[in-house]
């Protein structure tokens, strides 16, 4: 598949089956992340894999996130918005989950290094899309909760911008029309 073609008929799957990737091709779609545009070459974005036992370990993280956000907030937990967050990751056999690493630089500020995590993250959808997977990029309150992103080895002043859910879908969509109509502009004209 051409990239044009990826670009314009990747959809998104809210669940996923196996197969997932192999390890080959994983390594191929964490290579199109990591070959995303970055600015003054900082590597700011790293790669978590969720798979297997890691699902439920890390739904188990998630769940115990959410009761934290509760008892911060006041708000009584809700079991089954508690059990959704311990179960969620089994939506696709495999979950990367995309964050940016702040790096020290005089140069590159903050949001440049989080934009090449994002453009990292889009990297890999379109790469699992052009190899014959489908996915879906997901965000939410786990990416901005200190808790998980502890969990993850990421300091506070770090962002997770996306949990990348991969497999195989269920069925086929077709591509979206994309209307260009209210989105371009041109300048002077």
């Amino acid at each position: 598949m051409d990239t044009l073609d990826a670009i314009r008929t990747r959809r998104s799957y809210g669940r996923l089956t196996e197969p997932a990737p192999d390890d080959e091709q994983l390594r191929l779609l964490l290579e199109a992340g990591a070959a995303a545009p970055d600015h003054g070459e900082l590597k700011p974005f790293r790669f978590t894999l969720l798979r297997g036992d890691g699902l439920d370990a890390f739904g188990e993280v998630l769940e115990e996130a959410y009761f934290r956000r509760c008892s911060d907030s006041g708000k009584a937990p809700v079991p089954a918005k508690a059990q959704k967050e311990r179960t969620k990751l089994r939506r696709a056999p495999l979950v990367v989950v995309v964050a940016a690493v702040r790096q020290p630089s005089d140069k590159i500020p903050w949001v440049d290094q989080r934009d090449a995590a994002v453009a990292a993250a889009e990297n890999i959808l379109l790469a699992a899309h052009a190899i014959g997977f489908g996915a879906m990029w997901r965000t939410g309150d786990p990416c901005e909760d200190e808790y998980v992103k502890k969990s993850l080895g990421l300091s506070k002043d770090d962002a997770i911008v996306g949990f990348l859910y991969i497999g195989t879908p269920h069925e086929s969509k077709d591509p979206r029309v994309v209307e260009l109509d209210g989105l371009v502009s041109e300048y002077g004209a």
